[in-house]
């Protein structure tokens, strides 16, 4: 049985930006009660994230740390866009994301959208509408113990929605191991969009993010 777990896009990680600009995370709730707050927050595109960490460093005197950060985070994001960008969009493969596998939830936000587009590939659709449908590529993104999600992957996985699909079928079954990534938008952005641009399309990027935050799932 397919649920969907309805999210809405996750909030800006404060903690994340105030770590890399080497802010006291005292100030975070000071920052709270400032008037650009609540757009702040909301940030959930390579843009609007970068312009909030230049906003943060102009409101809390970090203004230089945080211009450093945002042209590291944009160089890295850009050397994914400038080499996708002839890609056609009917050639991108479709993505589908699973919260859990026991029972199986798809789940959707705009800020996994957001990444997936960048690193050259498309939600897979009817992901809002609780269909599994035909996906090329499965990603689970779970706070499970790797071995009791590898020990549940494999009954999950072989029932008939799933075992007729693509991303099955051709080994395209990932899972995002480490709790710090693809959870919310932040100083972690160029991370996220590293590690999906592996995962999408491995024949042009090798990061080597597999070896801290991902893992592809094989069975037999």
């Amino acid at each position: 049985m397919l649920t969907f777990a309805p999210m809405q896009s996750p909030l800006l990680s404060l903690h994340s930006i105030f770590d890399a600009l080497d802010l006291d995370v005292v100030y975070i709730p000071l920052f709270e009660q400032s008037p650009t707050h609540a757009d702040l927050i909301s940030a959930n595109t390579p843009e609007t994230v970068y312009n909030a960490i230049q906003e943060i460093g102009n409101t809390l005197n970090a203004s230089q740390k945080a211009n450093q950060l945002v042209e590291n985070l944009e160089e890295r994001i850009n050397i994914i866009s400038h080499k996708l960008k002839f890609i056609l969009e009917e050639n991108k493969p479709n993505v589908l994301f699973l919260n859990d596998v026991s029972p199986a939830k798809t789940i959707y936000n705009e800020y996994l959208g957001n990444m997936v587009q960048v690193a050259g590939g498309r939600i897979q659709p009817g992901t809002r509408d609780n269909q599994v449908g035909n996906p090329d590529i499965l990603i689970i993104v779970n706070d499970k113990p790797i071995p009791q999600l590898l020990n549940e992957l494999p009954n999950a996985l072989s029932t008939p929605d799933w075992s007729q699909t693509a991303a099955i079928s051709n080994g395209n079954v990932y899972i995002i191991r480490h709790s710090g990534f693809l959870r919310q938008p932040g100083a972690t952005i160029a991370d996220d969009a590293e590690i999906l641009a592996e995962i999408i399309n491995p024949k042009y990027f090798v990061f080597g993010r597999d070896e801290d935050a991902w893992m592809k799932f094989e069975w037999q």
